[in-house]
């Protein structure tokens, strides 16, 4: 009897906890984002003393795309930050507090659709095209008629290599940060597709359900860019990790190879970072982004 009631009370209990489990991340727990309302203080603790701005700029599909801008001046050179899967803005919150950087260019840190406080969190968008879009939404409203450089990490590297292509004219440089562009090295482990319908699916963190649904059809939309490689023709800078076990570091020799007519490329592969160069190597990526502004 006194198994039998320990067994009840043991269901019971996980019962609860999965029903919380749910409730919590259909709420929008887990979602790797920083309110608007906490960037100040983060940003003052590391040094910088400018005030973040908020935007909501539609890119056209009737979504609203959030980004977290910072400006000493306007007549600054913009740069456009744009995070990996899962991710957001917060990303880059070194970088928007970096004074140094602060002084040579303004920032803008982007939530690409489906993350942050993007309109549709939780909403894949599969296409790079519309990604692509979303950042141009931003450069539009804020640098309409001069050109950006920009920085993207891991699945981020397709969306400013696409932006290039398609607003070729908008595109000064670009950052490639242990980015995900070579098709042929794309993985589909057997989760990618387990975890995608109902009913795992809503036990899965919407970031992170998020992240896998634009992942999945990621080979696919890199070989689309395949050919427009070659449009390319603004200097690209590569920083990868020798030890990268995400985003094997044959990605940067597809860098290479695809923009062996581009005369200004540059590569700077590291013996150690992993995938996680961003963060743990702000300083050398901090590097790249300044001597491409000419600094």
């Amino acid at each position: 009897m006194r198994l039998k009631r320990l067994t009840r009370r043991l269901m019971w209990v996980f019962s609860v906890l999965f029903v919380a489990w749910i409730v919590a991340v259909q709420a929008g727990f887990f979602a790797m984002r920083t309110p608007d309302g906490e960037w100040a203080g983060k940003m003052k603790s590391r040094g910088q003393m400018l005030a973040p701005v908020f935007l909501d700029v539609p890119d056209g599909s009737g979504r609203m795309i959030h980004a977290v801008y910072v400006a000493a001046s306007d007549s600054l050179p913009l740069v456009v930050l744009v995070h990996g899967s899962p991710g957001s803005a917060d990303n880059y919150l070194d970088y928007l507090a970096d004074t140094m950087l602060t002084r040579v260019a303004r920032l803008v840190a982007i939530d690409r659709p489906g993350f942050g406080y993007t309109q549709g969190f939780g909403r894949a968008e599969p296409s790079q095209a519309a990604q692509a879009a979303a950042v141009w939404a931003v450069v539009r409203h804020l640098s309409a008629r001069e050109k950006v450089w920009l920085v993207g990490h891991s699945l981020g590297g397709p969306v400013i290599a696409r932006f290039a292509m398609d607003y070729p004219e908008q595109a000064a440089g670009l950052v490639l940060v242990a980015a995900s562009i070579d098709p042929e090295q794309e993985e589909h482990p057997w989760w990618q597709s387990a975890i995608h319908p109902p009913p795992l699916k809503w036990v899965i963190p919407k970031s992170l359900w998020a992240s896998n649904a634009e992942i999945k059809p990621l080979e696919g939309e890199l070989r689309k860019m395949l050919p427009l490689w070659e449009g390319v023709v603004c200097p690209v800078r590569v920083v990868h990790a020798l030890d990268d076990q995400l985003v094997p570091v044959a990605n940067a020799d597809f860098a290479q190879r695809v923009l062996q007519n581009n005369p200004e490329v540059t590569l700077k592969i590291l013996p150690d970072g992993d995938h996680f160069i961003l963060w743990n190597r702000h300083a050398t990526v901090k590097q790249e982004l300044l001597e491409g502004l000419g600094h």
